[in-house]
């Protein structure tokens, strides 16, 4: 451990009862010819509860468009919201879990409304036979016992009822708790808390095909630890991911909005900066630097000092006839600039262009 010296809801915690939910989501699908699968099943509880807005805007402009949901892909909506990025064990115990409790609790309200039924059937009779007369008072007596007993047969069953919904509305909230932490693991580095690779990977690929649709720059910055591999040396694995964790929140406390912060691999970061330019994108990179640089570290257990940590940063704006290779190669190309002109500061993409200027005239001369 080291220290500093110096963005149409309906709430899955609402009110609205379990088994409400599991009916609307069984009569959506039977509506919309939806085979009943546990991936089906999972998709329209999402829906039916409002918790992810981008899948039920997808599934309300299908509906919308007239375009029929069985004519998708069996697995196209499950597989983009569910699917990818997460355990496929998880999801799949997870689904099938929600399923089982809501079906539980669909059968015991089912059950209930036909105890319901019965019951009135049984009252209206009660009457019908009071008004044929003056009945025999032992006959009174046993009706009255067969209302009394009816009567409680419908409270404990009303009672077992609402525990067994209350008990299906923890068990799918802990459900939901473990999904929303399997789909933050599936993006997150876990031991700087950005995004991981994966994630960054389709982040870029996003945002190039938005540049391609709308001509909006965006920037990215590459950053590297100096002399990392040293620090490890000297003072071991556990404080060198102690210095990663504390430059990934520090990288993270400068981005802001859209902005996507993340762990390139191993001691390189890298930080994706929609609708940006890169004089923009490199004021951001040298605030960042001198944030780092800024902070002299120790050893809390042992006092040893670490001294300053600093981070070398290459910039790059995307241009009309990029790839994602293109782009990125360039920002790593002006990171080794930073590391080849001493470490500790930013480069970008215009210096790589200024270096071969300066090149073609020194060839001109000699």
């Amino acid at each position: 451990m080291i220290i500093s010296s110096s963005s149409h809801t309906r709430s899955a915690h609402s009110p609205e009862g379990t088994a409400e939910i599991a009916r609307r989501v069984l009569l959506t699908m039977s509506h919309q010819k939806i085979p009943v699968t546990p991936e089906n099943y999972l998709v329209w509880f999402e829906y039916t509860i409002g918790s992810n807005e981008e899948l039920n805007q997808e599934l309300d402009r299908y509906m919308a468009e007239g375009t029929g949901i069985d004519d998708l892909p069996s697995r196209h909506i499950y597989d983009k919201y569910f699917g990818e990025d997460k355990s496929r064990k998880v999801i799949e115990e997870i689904s099938q879990a929600t399923c089982r409790i809501l079906k539980e609790a669909l059968e015991s309200a089912m059950a209930t409304g036909s105890l319901t039924q019965d019951f009135s059937q049984r009252l209206n009779g009660f009457a019908d036979r009071l008004e044929m007369g003056n009945p025999d008072p032992h006959v009174l007596k046993e009706m009255i016992k067969e209302v009394i007993l009816d009567t409680k047969k419908m409270e404990q069953s009303s009672s077992e009822l609402n525990q067994k919904l209350e008990k299906a509305r923890q068990e799918a909230n802990e459900l939901r708790k473990k999904l929303e932490q399997s789909e933050r693991e599936a993006k997150l580095d876990l031991l700087t808390g950005l995004y991981n690779r994966k994630y960054l990977d389709k982040a870029l690929q996003a945002l190039l095909g938005q540049y391609r649709e709308t001509s909006v720059p965006f920037s990215i910055i590459m950053m590297d630890i100096d002399h990392f591999k040293v620090i490890n040396d000297a003072h071991g694995h556990m404080v060198g991911d102690s210095i990663l964790r504390l430059i990934g929140k520090i990288i993270k406390g400068a981005v802001k909005g859209r902005d996507v912060a993340a762990r390139y691999g191993g001691e390189e970061f890298m930080v994706l900066l929609p609708a940006t330019k890169l004089g923009d994108a490199c004021k951001l990179a040298e605030g960042i630097r001198e944030q780092i640089s800024g902070k002299s570290l120790k050893v809390t257990e042992t006092q040893k000092r670490i001294g300053i940590v600093t981070v070398s940063c290459g910039v790059g704006e995307v241009r009309d006839d990029d790839t994602i290779d293109c782009l990125v190669e360039r920002a790593d190309r002006a990171l080794y600039r930073a590391k080849g002109s001493g470490r500790d500061n930013v480069k970008s993409e215009n210096d790589l262009l200024l270096v071969s200027s300066e090149k073609e005239v020194l060839g001109k001369t000699q």
